[in-house]
C-alpha cells in the first residue's frame, strides 16, 4: 500500500467511521442471502470483501463459519474487532487490511466469497473474475450490486448515475455477466427499501448535521455532505427505479 494519502478518500473514511453500516443492507438480507446457498459445509471458509465495520461479518461468523474479513481501512477492521468480541464470535473472524482488487490470499481456499455494497469499488465483472480463483470446486459467491429496476427512468436520475457509477446495468445483464465469468446463477433478490432508509440513509443523514457543524469553513467537507444529501434526495424521489440486488451463484 502506498504511503500517500488521498485527501478526498480520508474525508470519506472520516465520515463513514461514524456509521454502524457503510452501505445499504440489513442483517435480515444477509441471512436471506446465506440461506440461498444450498449446501453450507461445516466450518465453512468465507472471505468477505469490503467488510466495513462488520455488519454482515458477525452474521456470517455466527453461522458455524470462519470469516476472513477484508477491508482497506484499518479503523473499520478495528470496529469490527470490537463488535466481534461483544458478540462472542472473535475466534471465527480473521481481519485483513488489503486491497480487494488484489487480495493476498491463496487460490481455492474458500467455500464462499461474500461482498455487500462494495463491489462497485472495482466493478462487478472485474470482481467476479478476480475473486473466482479463491473459490473451491462447488464454491459460491454472494454479492450485492446496484442495478436498474426499470427500463425507463427520469433523466435526472440517469444523469446522476452516469456521473456516479456509469457501470450500473440491469439485473439480467448482471446475471449474464455471472455466467460469462464462470458462475452459475442460483438466485437473486432486491433489497427492500428499509435496507436503504432505516439501516443506512436515516443514520447517515443524522450524522451529516453534526459533520457539517464540525467542518464549518471546510469547503471540501461541505461539498461532500452536499453530494450525500443529493444522493438521499434522489433515492427518496426515485427508489422504484433502482436498487441493490443480492446475487448468489455457484462456480460453474
Amino acid at each position: 500500500m502506498s504511503g500517500e494519502t488521498d485527501p478526498q478518500l480520508e474525508l470519506m473514511f472520516s465520515f463513514y467511521e461514524r456509521l454502524r453500516r457503510q452501505g445499504p443492507g440489513s442483517e435480515s438480507s444477509s441471512r436471506r442471502a446465506l440461506s440461498l446457498i444450498p449446501t453450507l459445509p461445516p466450518n465453512a471458509r468465507i472471505v468477505e470483501f469490503g467488510c466495513g465495520a462488520g455488519s454482515a461479518t458477525i452474521i456470517l461468523a455466527s453461522a458455524n463459519a470462519h470469516v476472513t474479513a477484508v477491508d482497506i481501512h484499518q479503523p473499520f477492521l478495528d470496529a469490527l474487532g470490537s463488535r466481534a468480541r461483544y458478540g462472542g464470535v472473535q475466534s471465527n473472524i480473521t481481519t485483513l487490511q488489503a486491497d480487494m482488487a488484489d487480495p493476498p490470499l491463496p487460490d481455492g481456499a474458500f467455500d464462499i466469497v461474500w461482498s455487500e455494497a462494495a463491489v462497485y469499488i472495482i466493478g462487478f465483472e472485474a470482481a467476479l473474475r478476480r475473486w473466482r480463483r479463491l473459490l473451491r470446486s462447488g464454491g459460491h459467491i454472494a454479492v450485492s450490486e446496484v442495478a436498474w429496476l426499470s427500463e425507463s427512468r427520469p433523466s435526472e436520475l440517469s444523469q446522476f448515475w452516469s456521473n456516479d457509477y456509469p457501470a450500473i446495468t440491469s439485473i439480467e445483464q448482471n446475471e449474464s455477466t455471472l455466467q460469462s465469468t464462470g458462475y452459475q446463477p442460483v438466485a437473486h433478490f432486491v433489497l427492500p427499501p428499509e435496507d436503504w432508509w432505516e439501516e443506512y440513509y436515516a443514520p447517515l443523514r443524522s450524522e451529516l448535521a453534526s459533520f457539517r457543524e464540525e467542518r464549518q469553513g471546510d469547503s471540501s467537507a461541505q461539498a461532500f455532505a452536499d453530494e450525500l444529501d443529493q444522493e438521499i434526495e434522489l433515492w427518496t424521489k426515485y427508489h422504484d427505479y433502482y436498487g441493490y440486488v443480492f446475487y448468489v451463484a455457484k462456480v460453474a
